[in-house]
């Protein structure tokens, strides 16, 4: 046996046991932490929707424009914050203005809107629900509904940001408006959409949505809220990213 082969030898035992310390040091611990992972990703992550939401630019206004003359239309709207910041105990206060005009593009309304958003922390331990974003690095703060509404009807908005706290990194929303539906035209309406969807406009109601009343569909249906998307292409004229919102189990909510 050579002195080359003993050297080699003798070195594959110190690399062995060396590695069989580890294992037997480390080892069950790394194994209980994946496996805690997989099993709170998969009772906490309990996707509830997703949906698109558009980020404001920061030098230009976003701009949507309706299928039909509105006074009235629902603006979704929450900050994305630094990471490091999840936990700021003050939250973050955000400032936007939107401009309305009408079919011949002069502005019948405007408004400053300025709202306070708390943490991603805030938002968790209220233990109903969360957003985020899974291939993006900032966080996601709380939520508002900002109803939009004028005297004259318009045909299109223009959304900007006025001013933002130190640590939000921009503000998503959606746009939505009102389909008017009367009579018979609201139920087919409500009739037409897919069990998931009659799900959703029927939850607040005592009765699933297949036990509502004509006139339970209709003002359902007349109610709804359909999603606007903003002018323009996507990558040059905005940004649209997926959000997602996930829903803690009953039992976790029950213990916060």
């Amino acid at each position: 046996m050579s002195l080359t082969f003993l050297g080699r030898f003798i070195g594959f035992l110190m690399l062995a046991a060396i590695a069989a310390l580890t294992g037997r040091e480390y080892g069950l611990p790394i194994a209980n932490y994946i496996a805690g992972a997989r099993n709170s990703t998969a009772q906490d992550a309990r996707f509830a929707t997703r949906a698109l939401v558009y980020r404001l630019p920061e030098q230009s206004p976003l701009s949507f424009t309706f299928s039909q003359p509105l006074t009235l239309f629902k603006l979704l709207i929450q900050p994305a914050v630094n990471a490091d910041d999840h936990g700021r105990a003050s939250g973050f206060v955000y400032g936007v203005k939107i401009h309305m005009y009408d079919a011949t593009g002069a502005e019948v309304g405007a408004q400053e809107v300025y709202l306070h958003a708390d943490s991603p922390d805030e938002v968790f331990a209220s233990g109903e629900k969360w957003r985020f974003f899974r291939d993006r690095p900032e966080m996601v703060a709380g939520q508002d509904e900002i109803l939009v509404e004028s005297e004259l009807p318009f045909v299109q908005a223009d959304i900007e940001v006025l001013d933002e706290d130190q640590g939000v990194l921009g503000v998503d929303l959606r746009a939505y408006e009102q389909r008017p539906f009367l009579g018979s035209q609201a139920i087919s309406a409500f009739l037409r959409r897919s069990k998931a969807e009659k799900r959703s406009l029927a939850a607040a109601n005592a009765f699933p949505s297949d036990m509502l009343t004509q006139d339970e569909m209709t003002f359902l249906a007349a109610n709804h809220w359909r999603p606007v998307g903003p002018t323009g292409i996507e990558g040059r004229d905005y940004q649209a990213f997926v959000l997602y919102e996930a829903l803690l189990p009953a039992a976790r909510r029950a213990r916060r």
